[in-house]
C-alpha cells in the first residue's frame, strides 16, 4: 500500500467510539474530532493541517490521562500523530492499541504503514521490529476467520466427545480428539500472530524519537558505540534499565545498548 493510498483510507476511518465517561470528557472527544476533521479539510485543499492534528492529539492525550483506555482511543490518537508527521508517537499508540485489540485489522494496517515510514539501514535487519524477522503475522480478515473456525472446532469437539460418552463408539472419540487438536492449533497460530504487536516479556515498549542515534556500551558519552550503525526515529525496542538520564534498550533483533533517555519515548 502506498503512503498516499493509506492516507486516503486513514481519512475515511471513523475515530469512535472512544467512550468518555462524563461531560468534560465528552467535550474533549468532540474537540479532538473537530480538530481532526479540520485537519482533513486542510489536507483536501493541499495544505498540511499539522497544527490541527496536533490539537486533536493533545485532546486525545488528555482523555488518556483521565483514565480512558481502549483500542479506539489509541487508534484515533495514533492517526492524529501520524498525520502530524510524528511517527514515533503514532507507533507508540498503535502498539498500545494492538495490545488491547491484537486482532483488530485496522490497527494492524496502521501499525504496518507507520513502520513503513521508518528508515532502517539498507540490507540489514538491524533495528527492525521482531515481527519483520519471521514471526507469524496474518492479515486481519484471516485472523478473524481462524478465530471463528477455532471456536467452531472446539464446539464440535465437545459435542462429539459428549456423544462418545453416550454411545461409546470410537469414531466419536477420534472425531472429538481431531477437532480439539485442530482448535488448539488454530489458537496457537493466533497467539503467535498476536505476539508481533505486544510488549515482549513484560518490558516497557520504547520507540526512538530522534534520527542518527548510536547505541553505546555504557550510560555516558565517554563510552564508545556498541555498533557502527545508527538507529532512526520510529525504531521500536524494549526498555531494560534506566540510570542517570540514560536508557538501556534492546532492539527487535536482540541488539542492546545505551541511549540518552530524552532520545526515546517510553510507554508508561
Amino acid at each position: 500500500m502506498t503512503f498516499a493510498i493509506f492516507l486516503t483510507l486513514l481519512s475515511a476511518v471513523p475515530t469512535g467510539p472512544i467512550v468518555p465517561t462524563d461531560a468534560s470528557e465528552l467535550e474533549l472527544a468532540g474537540r479532538a474530532e473537530t480538530a481532526f476533521q479540520d485537519g482533513l479539510k486542510l489536507r483536501a485543499k493541499g495544505e498540511h493541517g499539522r497544527a490541527e492534528f496536533q490539537t486533536a492529539a493533545g485532546c486525545y492525550e488528555e482523555l488518556r490521562r483521565r483514565g480512558v483506555e481502549n483500542a479506539s482511543l489509541e487508534r484515533s490518537l495514533g492517526n492524529a500523530y501520524f498525520l502530524a508527521d510524528d511517527v514515533p508517537h503514532a507507533l507508540l499508540c498503535y502498539r498500545r492499541g494492538s495490545r488491547l485489540a491484537p486482532l483488530d485489522p485496522t490497527l494492524r494496517r496502521c501499525l504496518a504503514e507507520a513502520r513503513a515510514q521508518v528508515v532502517y539501514p539498507d540490507n540489514t535487519a538491524f533495528g527492525r521490529p521482531a515481527v519483520v524477522q519471521g514471526r507469524v503475522l496474518l492479515p486481519g480478515w484471516l485472523n478473524n476467520t481462524l478465530l471463528v473456525l477455532a471456536v467452531l472446532l472446539y464446539g464440535l469437539g465437545c459435542a462429539t466427545g459428549t456423544r462418545y460418552w453416550m454411545v461409546r463408539r470410537f469414531r466419536y472419540l477420534a472425531g472429538s480428539a481431531v477437532a480439539i487438536m485442530g482448535a488448539g492449533l488454530l489458537a496457537w497460530l493466533l497467539a503467535q500472530s498476536a505476539r508481533g504487536v505486544g510488549t515482549a516479556n513484560g518490558y516497557p515498549l520504547v520507540v526512538v524519537a530522534e534520527d542518527g542515534v548510536l547505541l553505546r556500551k555504557g550510560d555516558g558519552l565517554t563510552f564508545p558505540p556498541r555498533y557502527d550503525v545508527v538507529v532512526n526515529r520510529g525504531v521500536e525496542a524494549r526498555l531494560l534499565f534506566e540510570r542517570a538520564g540514560w536508557a538501556q534498550i534492546e532492539l527487535g533483533g536482540g541488539e542492546v545498548g545505551w541511549v540518552p533517555r530524552e532520545y526515546v519515548l517510553v510507554d508508561p
